[in-house]
């Protein structure tokens, strides 16, 4: 009685908001009966924290739960450049505080410290990843571009805390991973930044030909499979049978469409990401003869070519740039889909677009995002035949070596067995997890591999989905609509060589040509920006810097490559 007594005590005095405590060394907080700094020296363990931190340049500092902000003066000191401090607080009444606190301090700054430190608005802390993009503007704090951070520091500056731990390591986690993800993926524009955009110019005179996309959407009323290129395509094929697969709709990426030929399946849709030679193998034998390719836009132009059922286009969003978003505006654009990274992860999101409602079973496998000792693919895709060719009795038919080089690991797969995977591999997996766990009737029907976030079904259960459907064959020629875009689109590529031939015209004769109603530098300025194509892939191409020499004599050196491509387009 004694002890329930005092619980309801203690709950009636429990402040609603916090409260400033006074100690012999400044001011601490009580709020939810704890005490958020400490009672005998508030900023003690904070300043020792922060005479720690090794800050490096370029670095954003998450300051989490700031309350009082106490040793903020100290931190800012020690920023190198093109750092900035910024506040999240999770609890609306921690939150108050902090927002009134750092005005008062802020007073007593300089502008220069005052420009390096922001509290994120409450409302907005689940747009984080967001705001640090540019995709969205917060209504009452300016960041700088992306580009300036290289890494987050996380810094825990009170005891709040300890409040919503969950929620503050979930918003850290974001930050990191927006900050991370922008630089792998200039490192993947710098590789292949130019032949994206190439690839994207040539498949562009392709359109007027090209079924249209969304005329394929919510049509599909039977069961779909998506087919990767892993091993545990075989054991999927074995079980369930190629004669039942063949019943539904049958969506491959295209490393895996060899492997579903020699089955004697006849895949309805081979998805086309891959923009580089290599992937031609895939299609050698006619694997994708009979199936309609649906190819990103930026991807291979030739492998249109392997179809006799027609092609479709979706586009997927490479990289932010003012050029993309305006063509994505035009009529004759394709839909925009995420930048997934990866084939398997593209196939997916397809194949949900395609089916005609949430009721519709969507059943992935091959998709293992893993190998195993020995192998790294089904048999008869690509890497396998490959890897039959190329032995002889000193390179033996089975590859040790992807097992064993540099980034790979060991990890526990589906069924608590053990498999290799890399960097680049657990990714595509997390990815995947983080995507599309939790879509109604998506299904791994794969035995081998990382686990993919999505219910796992067997064999016999694939079986009983196929009772619910008709199943009837399909005829894409009925539903795939072709738009007459081909003014449009010749509209477009001719704007885009007068405009590239403007800026060599500037570049080449200067001020001979100057326009009477902007500077030289101006035009340039406002043509080059809005074609970043033209240096998304040099190393410092998420910055267009016409003040730069250099850059612009790099500029120059990309326009008759895009001028041919747009020429060979036009005719």
């Amino acid at each position: 009685m004694f002890t329930s007594t005092n619980s309801s005590q203690n709950k009636a005095i429990e402040p609603e908001k916090p409260c400033l405590i006074e100690t012999a060394q400044g001011f601490s907080v009580s709020y939810k009966n704890r005490l958020l700094y400490s009672k005998y020296s508030p900023d003690r363990v904070i300043l020792g924290t922060i005479k720690k931190l090794d800050i490096l340049p370029g670095t954003l500092i998450l300051a989490l739960s700031p309350v009082l902000w106490l040793g903020l003066a100290s931190l800012l000191e020690k920023l190198p450049e093109n750092c900035l401090v910024l506040g999240i607080e999770t609890d609306k009444e921690l939150y108050e505080l902090a927002k009134s606190q750092l005005e008062k301090q802020k007073s007593g700054l300089s502008k220069d410290f005052q420009e390096k430190v922001f509290l994120l608005p409450l409302e907005e802390n689940d747009f984080i990843v967001n705001i640090l993009t540019g995709e969205r503007k917060s209504s009452a704090i300016t960041l700088p571009a992306s580009s300036t951070f290289r890494r987050v520091l996380l810094l825990e500056m009170s005891a709040g805390v300890q409040f919503s731990r969950e929620k503050y390591a979930l918003l850290s986690n974001l930050a990191q991973n927006s900050v991370a993800s922008f630089w792998k993926n200039r490192i993947t524009l710098i590789k292949l930044g130019r032949l994206y955009s190439r690839n994207l110019f040539k498949n562009l005179s392709r359109l007027p030909q090209a079924a249209d996309f969304r005329s394929l959407y919510h049509q599909i009323d039977k069961p779909i499979f998506v087919f990767g290129a892993g091993e545990s395509l075989e054991t999927t094929i074995k079980e369930v049978g190629a004669e039942l697969i063949q019943k539904a709709f049958v969506i491959a990426v295209d490393a895996a469409a060899p492997a579903l030929k020699a089955h004697g399946i006849v895949i309805d849709a081979v998805i086309a990401v891959e923009g580089q030679l290599a992937i031609e193998k895939a299609y050698i034998g006619a694997t994708a003869k009979s199936s309609l390719i649906i190819a990103d836009t930026c991807s291979r132009p030739s492998v249109l070519n392997h179809s006799a059922r027609g092609f479709s286009f979706f586009a997927s969003k490479y990289t932010d740039a003012d050029f993309l978003r305006d063509l994505s505006d035009k009529e004759f654009f394709p839909p925009l889909i995420p930048p997934l990274g990866s084939v398997g992860l593209t196939a997916t999101y397809i194949a949900l677009c395609l089916r005609k409602n949430i009721n519709q079973p969507v059943f992935v496998t091959g998709l293992d995002f893993s190998f195993s000792l020995g192998r790294t693919h089904a048999k008869t895709t690509p890497a396998h035949i490959n890897q039959l060719c190329s032995s002889n009795r000193f390179k033996p038919i089975e590859n040790y070596r992807a097992a064993f080089r540099g980034g790979a690991s060991k990890s526990q797969g589906k069924g608590n067995t053990l498999v290799f995977t890399d960097t680049a591999l657990a990714s595509y997996a997390k990815s995947f997890t983080d995507f599309f766990s939790g879509t109604q009737n998506l299904f791994d029907a794969g035995k081998q591999g990382l686990y993919l976030g999505l219910p796992q079904i067997d064999s016999e259960s694939v079986k009983a989905y196929f009772g619910g459907f008709s199943c009837k064959p399909l005829n894409l020629q009925d539903i795939l609509k072709v738009k007459d875009c081909k003014a449009a689109v010749k509209e477009y590529l001719t704007a885009e060589e007068k405009a590239l031939n403007r800026i060599k015209e500037l570049l080449m004769f200067g001020k001979d040509v100057e326009s009477c109603s902007s500077t030289i530098e101006e035009e340039l300025s406002y043509l080059i920006s809005k074609r970043e194509y033209l240096f998304l892939h040099f190393p410092d191409g998420y910055k267009c810097d016409t003040s730069d020499l250099s850059f612009l004599k790099r500029v120059r050196s990309q326009l008759d490559f895009f001028l041919k491509d747009i020429k060979l387009a036009l005719h």
